[in-house]
């Protein structure tokens, strides 16, 4: 058992008529690693989403957040999101799907629109402290 309680972490994205749906499913694989993730077509639109429970789903993007030396500019912006016991935050698809985390806002800052993740766990502050710590 880890000090954040049960995890779960969800995920949702618009694939828009432009995109290519495999590529999308790469995007969020490339941060959270093996996903779930289930198509509901829209009116003129897919939608992507899944859910998965546990820390593993975080694992890679604590990595990248390391790798690309974004811990402080991704703890102050995950802890401005925390509200209640969710953590809500919007990650960029086209960074995503290069493997790169650039954190955005709900819309407007891509035209093809962001990656929405949203982790519900017991102590929120506490995993995203674990989330974006130097070891």
């Amino acid at each position: 058992m880890n000090d954040f309680g049960v995890i779960k972490v969800r995920i949702d994205a618009d694939v828009n008529p432009t995109e290519d749906l495999e590529k999308v499913m790469v995007a969020v694989k490339n941060i959270f690693g093996e996903f779930p993730l289930e198509v509901k077509d829209e009116a003129d639109r897919k939608r992507l989403f899944g859910e998965k429970e546990g820390l593993e789903p975080l694992l890679k993007l604590q990595e990248i957040l390391r790798i690309e030396r974004i811990r402080d500019a991704a703890r102050a912006l995950l802890m401005s999101s925390v509200e209640d016991e969710e953590i809500n935050f919007y990650i960029n698809k086209q960074a995503a799907y290069c493997g790169h985390v650039s954190f955005s806002q709900s819309s407007g800052e891509s035209p093809l629109g962001p990656i929405h993740v949203n982790i519900r766990c017991d102590r929120p502050k506490v995993l995203i402290e674990w989330l974006t710590s130097k070891t």
